[in-house]
């Protein structure tokens, strides 16, 4: 009798993991997908097109459901998505459409640095001029993925022909002494009137060339800060994620920072939070 009621909970067992499985399996597939709204904003006349970067080793999970929050939720629409093998082939599913149009950046090669993913970028960026019409584009990048924006903005942009017209930047680790893994303590060098105290060699490099970042285009600055005694989000500092300010050698049309509180302000949940999501489309598409 005792094996017999073994047998029968070693089944529900796998009958439920066999449920979570098939889940996780449901969402990684569609995650990675072209998801439209179904509505347009007619009063909307902003056709930029927006890429959002994951940072390092991210996935389609790293953007997948706040992309589809924003479908849901503030008519944008997932109407493509790219692809980019570790050679830095591209695969684009979907298309471009005129409205409120948020494309899903996906590299193949998770441990890839920012000065490469910017090379891809800056591919990503001929393709979507001279195939698909793009004039003028917005970049969403999450920790390293802000790096990636930053490092293309200050090393590749002056040469493409696509306006950079707004950038949201959440948790970067502007200003940390690695920008993949997590060191033994966050980095949080002080800052004053002159910036950093402390600059690490990321921060230098994109202050080398920070000239070249055009002068029209509009920042929004998002970190996360988990309680007053924990003033980061885990892993990425307050003070570096808006050293950027100091980085901007001269002001922007428009430059906001806007720190996230609480335990939802932790560093892989950022992308999760639903204040972040209104902030996006508010500073987007004027939502």
């Amino acid at each position: 009798m005792k094996q017999v009621t073994k047998m029968k909970v070693l089944s529900l067992l796998m009958v439920v993991l066999v449920g979570i499985v098939g889940g996780f399996g449901w969402w990684f597939v569609r995650l990675g997908k072209p998801m439209l709204s179904g509505q347009s904003s007619q009063d909307d006349a902003d056709h930029s097109v927006t890429l959002f970067l994951p940072g390092y080793f991210g996935n389609r999970f790293s953007f997948g459901f706040l992309l589809r929050r924003l479908v849901r939720n503030y008519h944008a629409n997932k109407s493509l998505v790219i692809h980019v093998t570790g050679n830095g082939q591209l695969k684009f599913t979907g298309t471009v459409v005129k409205n409120r149009c948020v494309v899903q950046v996906l590299f193949h090669d998770k441990t890839s640095r920012p000065k490469q993913q910017a090379e891809w970028l800056t591919k990503i960026c001929e393709v979507l001029h001279d195939d698909y019409g793009v004039e003028r584009f917005n970049l969403v990048g999450h920790s390293m993925g802000c790096i990636t924006i930053f490092w293309y903005l200050t090393h590749q942009h002056r040469h493409s022909q696509i306006e950079v017209a707004n950038v949201v930047a959440i948790a970067g680790p502007f200003n940390d002494s690695e920008i993949a893994r997590n060191t033994r303590s966050v980095d949080s060098f002080p800052l004053n009137a002159n910036g950093p105290t402390t600059r690490t060699p990321v921060y230098s490099a994109l202050a080398r060339n920070i000239s070249d970042i055009p002068d029209n285009m509009r920042v929004l600055n998002i970190a996360g800060r988990i309680s007053n005694y924990q003033t980061n989000d885990g892993q990425v500092s307050v003070n570096s994620a808006f050293s950027l300010r100091y980085l901007l050698e001269r002001p922007l049309v428009y430059y906001r920072e806007l720190i996230i509180n609480g335990r939802h302000a932790n560093h892989r949940q950022l992308h999760e939070n639903r204040l972040v999501d209104d902030h996006i489309a508010r500073f987007l598409w004027h939502q």
